[in-house]
């Protein structure tokens, strides 16, 4: 069995399929991703495409990121939205 995306997770809870007992247990047993993935911003600098990103060195995959840094990527990416260029 594979792990789900965020994306995925809360599209089930969107649906009624999950709810937050159960996503805890995902969570728990380490079956939800935390990462998102897919779109990618970038900035114009010149004729150069610059591509900002935000990476926690030494976060491995038997360790979670913190609170933290959950609020700092969703900070990030909100800023992101605000200022970069989405790529098709």
């Amino acid at each position: 069995m594979g792990r789900l995306t965020q994306r995925e997770v809360d599209d089930l809870k969107k649906a009624g399929v999950l709810d937050n007992k159960a996503i805890k247990e995902l969570e728990n047993k380490n079956l939800v991703g935390n990462r998102s993935r897919g779109t990618k911003y970038y900035f114009k600098n010149g004729k150069i495409k610059v591509y900002p990103q935000l990476y926690f060195k030494g976060l491995g995959k038997k360790t979670k990121p913190s609170k933290d840094m959950v609020n700092l990527r969703e900070q990030f990416n909100k800023l992101l939205n605000k200022y970069a260029t989405k790529e098709q």
